[in-house]
């Protein structure tokens, strides 16, 4: 390993990566347990399912608005105050004593979460050893979800096919104690948060590139989310996958996202935002396929395989889009710009998961792949929309 590479993995990077990593498990966990959690309370499959969508909402709605009220304060305060009432969001789930407590924390630690992601973005110039680490390290903190999905749900749903649900939470909690113990220590103190005018920030949506590439990820994330939500449930009750091979297929599912983060990069290097269109005709084609393709376990396991490699395809194209638009042209709103991916794409999990559960309520499980091609059909219109807009002498606004 060379000295650059030995440097860049230092304590303070490799916590941050954990702890999106953790932020992460304890996201979509709930996705990989729900008919447990469900059981566990005694409600329907579909009321547990409004778990992930209010986590979804909450995160998106509250993320930008705590992010920056706590900017007037320590930074490294806050992150470790962040870090611990995650840890006690997590542990409180763990022992809830009905339903009720139990989606009320979680609603607390969708909040506490993507405040604690934002703010971890800001140590990226700290920790990195040169200048040239700093975009990896930010990359790296993003990367944490993707593993999580690959990793940490299998790893929690084989705790909870072991040990029962509550004990995948009683783990994160755990592990996120000794990680708090790891950044006292290593981040650093200095504080670099800056409190900003949010209605000035907010004059970026006045853009109308900036605008309907929002409107592009929260129809994504409804899309992926109409399915991906029920994406246990599909493997169980339409598969027919059994319960000692769950943790595999999910690991599967979760290697086709994380090749999805990965090839999102290179889409963004070769492409930028033209490739999008081609991405949701791809999605829409294999929901609209879904309930046929489930009659049969290869034909259904590809094409979920197939939608769990696109499903984040559009994270980097339109990052470096937003991100370069407001460098160049609203450099009061970079910050703002930098969270619009999490943000609007939690909206649409909210949209998408409720939408499906709707789906199972009425109609049933089968269809949730053609409730998601509704949203994705509007995703393809507004990214051939976006590609009008971007051409030179567009109205912007």
């Amino acid at each position: 390993m060379s000295s650059s590479k030995a440097r860049f993995f230092n304590p303070a990077v490799v916590g941050l990566i954990m702890l999106s990593f953790f932020l992460g498990t304890s996201e979509y966990t709930v996705i990989g347990i729900l008919p447990e959690i469900a059981d566990g309370f005694g409600i329907s499959l579909t009321q547990a399912g409004s778990i992930v969508s209010l986590f979804a909402f909450a995160y998106g709605l509250g993320t930008p608005f705590l992010a920056a009220y706590v900017g007037k304060y320590n930074r490294f305060r806050i992150t470790m105050l962040g870090i611990s009432l995650f840890a006690l969001c997590n542990l409180i789930c763990a022992i809830a004593v009905n339903y009720m407590v139990f989606l009320v924390f979680r609603i607390l630690t969708a909040v506490v979460s993507g405040t604690v992601v934002s703010i971890s973005m800001t140590y990226a110039e700290d920790v990195a050893s040169i200048p040239e680490h700093i975009p990896g390290v930010i990359a790296g903190v993003f990367s944490g979800f993707s593993v999580a999905s690959v990793v940490g749900v299998p790893i929690a749903s084989t705790i909870t096919q072991t040990f029962g649900w509550r004990a995948a939470f009683i783990t994160i909690f755990v592990a996120t104690l000794a990680l708090l113990a790891l950044l006292f220590v290593k981040l650093p103190r200095q504080n670099r948060l800056k409190a900003g005018s949010i209605l000035e920030q907010f004059k970026l949506f006045l853009d109308k590139r900036i605008s309907i590439g929002c409107a592009i990820v929260f129809l994504a994330g409804a899309s992926t989310y109409c399915f991906y939500t029920y994406l246990t449930p599909i493997f169980q009750q339409e598969l027919h996958i059994p319960d000692s091979m769950l943790s595999l297929a999910l690991l599967i599912f979760g290697i086709a996202a994380i090749t999805s983060n990965v090839s999102s990069g290179q889409v963004a290097n070769k492409t930028g935002i033209h490739m999008l269109p081609l991405i949701y005709v791809i999605q829409t084609v294999c929901l609209l396929l879904l309930p046929i393709a489930t009659h049969n376990l290869i034909s259904g396991g590809l094409v979920l395989f197939i939608l769990g490699v696109v499903m984040y395809l559009l994270n980097s194209p339109l990052q470096m889009h937003f991100l370069k638009i407001a460098t160049r042209e609203h450099p009061a709103c970079v910050n703002l710009a930098s969270s619009l991916i999490s943000v609007f794409f939690n909206f649409g999990i909210a949209a998408g998961s409720a939408m499906g559960g709707m789906i199972v309520k009425y109609a049933g499980l089968r269809f949730v792949g053609i409730g998601g091609a509704v949203p994705g059909i509007g995703a393809f219109i507004c990214a051939m929309i976006l590609l009008q807009i971007m051409k030179p002498g567009a109205d912007i606004r």
